[in-house]
């Protein structure tokens, strides 16, 4: 038998078989610049949706929203036309494009892997580590550990969340004319009901031009112009809207007189809340 020759003696190397290690294909996360596409994405969302609130807030019946398109398209044009004569510009305009997409990203705290969608559910208030939900006292009936049938919404019906919108004009016209110091004012604005309806976190989707609509659709008049506090815009003149109701503007309840001893007589600074109906409201027709 023949032994076979010893790689020490021969002074040849010994071959063996190496396994081939497969090289391990990287994800999209670790690509550069593949996190931020998500951020690039969601922030030019948002600059386009405030270049649409801006064309929406535009004047509809004074040619505000055409004026403002108009300037858009021109401004469009002489930018192209001025890029094709000097090819440079593309770069300025790129460069004023990342800057305005990255000052968004910044200002509405975008960042890499963080959607407009996680912004949102991340600003939902979470409970303190270690403290318990207040899940509201018990019934009569339920056990601790159930948990309780969710409450039924409210049901309002188109009708009545008119009434409780045309109700919240009306005050508003009222306590307006009533609280007014020098008695020169005699309605309110249409952006003003506007403001109170926002703050109080209700119909803040609506444009100044839907509410405005939607008090012609309810018979509510509406001038064009209306000096308030020398301030000319659309509003709800007391007179029209008492000719249209047919009598006198009903007063709020917080504008009615207190006659217990020791009142106070000072009017509120407040204007009248809306009746809560009023976020069932259905938008005006043809509201986009």
């Amino acid at each position: 038998m023949i032994a076979k020759p010893d790689a020490t003696r021969t002074g040849k190397p010994e071959t063996t078989k190496t396994v081939k290690r497969e090289r391990r294909k990287p994800t999209l996360e670790e690509i550069p610049f593949v996190r931020e596409v998500p951020v690039v994405a969601s922030a030019t969302m948002v600059v386009l949706r405030y270049v649409g609130a801006w064309l929406r807030g535009g004047d509809e019946e004074s040619g505000g929203f055409g004026v403002r398109l108009l300037a858009l398209g021109v401004a469009g044009y002489v930018a192209l036309y001025f890029a094709e004569k000097h090819p440079g510009l593309w770069y300025v305009y790129g460069g004023a494009g990342f800057l305005v997409v990255t000052t968004v990203a910044v200002r509405t705290g975008l960042s890499a892997g963080r959607t407009v969608k996680d912004l949102e559910a991340a600003r939902a208030p979470a409970p303190a580590e270690g403290e318990q939900p207040d899940i509201g006292p018990l019934n009569d009936h339920e056990m601790p550990g159930e948990e309780a049938p969710e409450a039924e919404p409210p049901t309002v019906s188109p009708a009545e969340a008119d009434a409780a919108f045309g109700l919240f004009v009306e005050h508003n016209v009222a306590f307006a004319v009533r609280t007014d110091p020098k008695g020169d004012r005699k309605g309110v604005h249409t952006d003003t009901l506007l403001n109170i309806l926002h703050k109080t976190g209700m119909l803040t989707d609506w444009t100044e031009p839907m509410l405005r609509k939607k008090c012609k659709s309810l018979g509510i008049p509406v001038r064009k112009q209306m000096g308030i506090q020398g301030r000319n815009y659309f509003g709800v003149h007391v007179e029209d809207l008492e000719q249209s109701l047919g009598r006198a503007v009903r007063v709020p309840p917080q504008l009615v007189p207190d006659l217990t001893q020791n009142a106070p007589t000072a009017p509120p600074a407040e204007p009248p809340a809306p009746p809560p109906e009023i976020t069932l409201i259905q938008p005006p027709a043809g509201a986009g």
